[in-house]
C-alpha cells in the first residue's frame, strides 16, 4: 500500500492555520494575562477572559487600549491589525483628585 502525498501539504496547512492565531497579552497594573485566539473570534472572548482571571476586576470599572485606542468586545484582532504577540493595556477607572478637609481641624 503505497502513501500519497508528502509531509509538506500537511505543514503547510499547519502553517496557515498558525497564522490564523494570535496570542494576545493584556496587562494591567497588577496581572498580566495571554490568550491565544482566532483572528475572526471577537475579543469579547479576551475581556471575559481577562475579568475571569482578575476577580477584584468587574466588569465596566475599566477601559481596555490598544495602540492608543480602545477596544470593543465586538472587535476581533483581524479589524485591528493585530499581530502575535501584541499587548491591550488594562486601565481601571480613577475616582478623586479633590482632598476633602474637615472643617475644624487644623
Amino acid at each position: 500500500m503505497a502513501l500519497s502525498g508528502s509531509g509538506g501539504e500537511e505543514e503547510d496547512s499547519k502553517a496557515a492555520v498558525k497564522a490564523l492565531l494570535v496570542t494576545i497579552k493584556v496587562t494591567g497594573q497588577e496581572k498580566v494575562v495571554r490568550h491565544t485566539m482566532s483572528m475572526t473570534d471577537k475579543l469579547q472572548v479576551l475581556l471575559d477572559v481577562w475579568y475571569h482571571k482578575v476577580p477584584h476586576v468587574t466588569y465596566g470599572t475599566g477601559v481596555f487600549l490598544f495602540d492608543g485606542l480602545r477596544v470593543r468586545g465586538d472587535n476581533t484582532p483581524a479589524d485591528l491589525e493585530m499581530e502575535d504577540g501584541d499587548i491591550i493595556d488594562f486601565f481601571e477607572h480613577m475616582d478623586g483628585g479633590v482632598l476633602a478637609f474637615v472643617a475644624g481641624q487644623n
